[in-house]
């Protein structure tokens, strides 16, 4: 299961997360110009079978007009640290790879 943080999602999710979601990357950790653009994420994780981890709604409307791959998943965890949103993501595993595999979803929130 192959996830990509957006760069408005802290880097160190990818340690906390790492055994539950393996092979995932931050788009810090791109081979294209920083800060990297949502264009450029979008192209990226479509090229390479990713799915888009962000707090950002713009990926929503990428998804909107563009269609899937990639498809996004939208963190509604609002205030919450680093810790907080990877037990959220950890607890949530079942759902995301049952979203992540089924060919009729596009985008799924999680809170």
């Amino acid at each position: 299961m192959k996830l990509l943080l957006d760069a408005n999602i802290s880097w160190r999710i990818i340690k906390l997360v790492g055994d539950n979601f393996p092979d995932s990357l931050h788009a810090k950790d791109l081979k294209i110009n920083q800060p990297a653009k949502d264009i450029e994420i979008w192209q990226f994780a479509k090229q390479n079978n990713f799915t888009i981890l962000t707090h950002d709604d713009d990926f929503e409307k990428l998804l909107l007009l563009k269609g899937v791959p990639p498809k996004v998943i939208i963190l509604k965890t609002f205030n919450k640290n680093t810790k907080q949103i990877a037990e959220i993501l950890i607890s949530k595993k079942e759902t995301i790879e049952s979203f992540i595999v089924n060919d009729e979803l596009m985008i799924l929130e999680v809170y």
